[in-house]
C-alpha cells in the first residue's frame, strides 16, 4: 500500500509540473514533461493488477501517449487532463483481502482463557504477593526484590498472549518451589496468607490444566476439518503443570498426575 501510494504520489506531482508548462512557451519542455508524467503513470500500472487500475489510469496513459506522439494537440490534453485530474488527486488506494483466512491460534486461546477462572485467579495471586510485599514482615532485602519482580511480571503478562501468560506462570512456579515457600515459611506470620496462596496455586494450576486441554483439542479440531489431509494426524505440543507446579511433556494429550 505504501509503495502504490508513493507512486501514486510522484504522478500527481509530474501532472502539476506538466500542467504548468503547457501554458508556458517552451515546447520542448512540454513534450519532456508529458513524457515524464507517462512514466510516472506507467509505473504506478506496474505497481498494480490489472484488476486494481482505476480506470482513470489507462485513461491517462493512452492521453499521454496520444500527446508525446504528436498525434493529440496541446488543446486535446489539457481537456483531457481536466476530465481526469480530480479523479487522479482523490483516488483512495483499497485492496481486496485474501478470501484465504489464517488460522488464528491466539484467539482460540484468548476464548478458553476467558471463559476460565484464570483472570481472576491470577489477580488473586497478585493481591496475596502483593499484601505479602507491603506487610513489612519480609525484613530480607533479596526476598522483597524478588517478589517486586514476580509481581511486576505476573502484571504485565497475565493478559497476553499463550507464550506470555505461561511463562509467567513457570517464572511464578519456579520461584515459588526453589526459593519462597522456604524463605516465607519461616515468618510465621505470613502463615495465612502463605495458605491462601497455596489453594490459589493449586486451583490456578488445575484451571491451566483445563485451558491447555481445551485449546489443544480445539486447535487439533479446526486444523482437521479445514485440512482435510491432517484428519486424525494434528498433533499440538503444550508446556502445561500439574497440580505441584511440575511441568509436563506437551503431548498430544496430558494428563494430570492423580497422585498429586
Amino acid at each position: 500500500m505504501r509503495f502504490v501510494t508513493e507512486k501514486h504520489q510522484e504522478l500527481i506531482k509530474s501532472l502539476e509540473l506538466l500542467v504548468t508548462t503547457l501554458v508556458s512557451e517552451n515546447i520542448q519542455q512540454k513534450f519532456d514533461k508529458a513524457k515524464l508524467a507517462l512514466d510516472k503513470a506507467n509505473d504506478l500500472k506496474a505497481s498494480v493488477s490489472s484488476k486494481d487500475a482505476p480506470p482513470w489510469l489507462p485513461s491517462l496513459i493512452t492521453g499521454l501517449t496520444h500527446f508525446v506522439g504528436k498525434a493529440w494537440k496541446q488543446t486535446n490534453l489539457i481537456e483531457h487532463l481536466i476530465k481526469l485530474i480530480n479523479q487522479i488527486r482523490e483516488h483512495k488506494w483499497v485492496f481486496e483481502s485474501s478470501t484465504e483466512t489464517a488460522f488464528d491460534f491466539d484467539s482460540i486461546f484468548e476464548h478458553y482463557k476467558n471463559e476460565s477462572r484464570l483472570p481472576e485467579l491470577f489477580d488473586e495471586i497478585i493481591r496475596i504477593l502483593g499484601e505479602i510485599h507491603t506487610s513489612g514482615d519480609v525484613d530480607s532485602v533479596a526476598m522483597m526484590t524478588s517478589l517486586g519482580k514476580v509481581l511486576a511480571t505476573l502484571k504485565q503478562n497475565k493478559n497476553g498472549s499463550y507464550f506470555s501468560l505461561n511463562s509467567a506462570w513457570e517464572f511464578l512456579v519456579t520461584f515459588l518451589q526453589n526459593y519462597m515457600w522456604g524463605e516465607l515459611s519461616k515468618i510465621p506470620v505470613l502463615g495465612t496468607a502463605l495458605e491462601a496462596l497455596e489453594k490459589t496455586i493449586k486451583e490456578t494450576n488445575e484451571e491451566m490444566f483445563k485451558v491447555h486441554l481445551s485449546v489443544q483439542n480445539e486447535m487439533s479440531k479446526v486444523v482437521e476439518t479445514e485440512i482435510k489431509g491432517l484428519q486424525d494426524k494434528s498433533s499440538f505440543n503444550f508446556v502445561a503443570y500439574n497440580k505441584l507446579g511440575v511441568k509436563l511433556s506437551g503431548n498430544n494429550r496430558l494428563t494430570l498426575d492423580q497422585s498429586a
